[in-house]
């Protein structure tokens, strides 16, 4: 069975009997046809705009648009490449590597010999009247060791230089606590030979900054009170004095290590550190 066959509907009943047609009816078939090829076609554009209702506008559409798609993610991966091309075009790219800041150089004090700085921590301790005392410029001026901003801590002040017999020395001013009047001073001595804290047995050193036992005995004829630390602590000595018309106690902190030069069975005590602190807090006034 041929294909045409298999989907022409066979003859019965239902079917209408063909009827003869002549060669009139053939020719006015033809006539039909040449018609309606001449007849233009239907403009789908109009034909749309026929069907739109009247009150309607047509939506206006940007000139940069994009063409429409029906993927999202090509809609939005277009979004993205337009906005970043915009980004490059006002704002310059970043450095890929930025240089590194060069870091600050700790400050430099001038030479002085182990004497002359000793004295004039003393004359800085037996000036302490007032808590601005213990500020950075005042300090600084006494003991003629200009500070300057530490490159680790902004915030603190701090010189350090050499001692002309072989010791060096570091000078630190900094707030200690909030609230707290004034500021936290602190001189340290680094003697010849210097391993790590002499106060280690494995950092021993033979060589001594200065004697302590003098250096207290000038303290303590200024009006402070002196106190050891307990013995189960690293050595070192306080002191404290109040002055009563400022509202003001002065602290002092000396804190020591021994030298094994022979000259004590337990070694001589020598200055490794003086600090200096003021509160309005425990004053006595007697």
């Amino acid at each position: 069975m041929t294909r045409n066959a298999a989907i022409r509907p066979a003859d019965g009943p239902d079917r209408p009997k063909s009827r003869p047609r002549g060669r009139g009816y053939l020719l006015a078939l033809a006539l039909a046809g040449v018609a309606a090829c001449a007849q233009p076609a239907a403009d789908p554009v109009a034909a749309s705009r026929q069907e739109q209702p009247a009150m309607t506008a047509p939506t206006s559409v940007p000139p940069d648009a994009t063409a429409p798609t029906d993927n999202p993610a090509d809609a939005a991966a277009a979004a993205a490449d337009r906005a970043a091309a915009y980004a490059e075009s006002v704002t310059p790219p970043p450095k890929a590597n930025p240089a590194p800041s060069t870091p600050l150089p700790l400050p430099q004090g001038p030479a002085l010999s182990t004497q002359e700085l000793r004295a004039r921590v003393l004359k800085l301790i037996a000036g302490l009247k007032t808590a601005r005392d213990t500020e950075a410029a005042h300090v600084a001026q006494v003991l003629g060791t200009p500070l300057g901003p530490d490159p680790k801590d902004a915030e603190r002040q701090r010189v350090a230089g050499p001692l002309v017999d072989g010791v060096r020395y570091g000078v630190r001013v900094n707030a200690l606590y909030s609230g707290t009047p004034g500021q936290h001073v602190e001189i340290r001595w680094v003697p010849a030979g210097w391993k790590g804290d002499p106060r280690k047995p494995e950092n021993a050193l033979s060589t001594c900054s200065f004697d302590f036992g003098p250096f207290s005995d000038e303290i303590a004829a200024m009006g402070y009170a002196r106190s050891k630390s307990a013995p189960h602590l690293k050595e070192f000595w306080s002191f404290r004095k109040d002055v009563p018309a400022n509202n003001i106690t002065f602290y002092l902190v000396v804190t020591l290590y021994r030298a094994l030069d022979g000259s004590d069975p337990k070694g001589r005590p020598c200055v490794m550190a003086v600090e200096i602190d003021a509160d309005d807090a425990e004053v006595d006034h007697g």
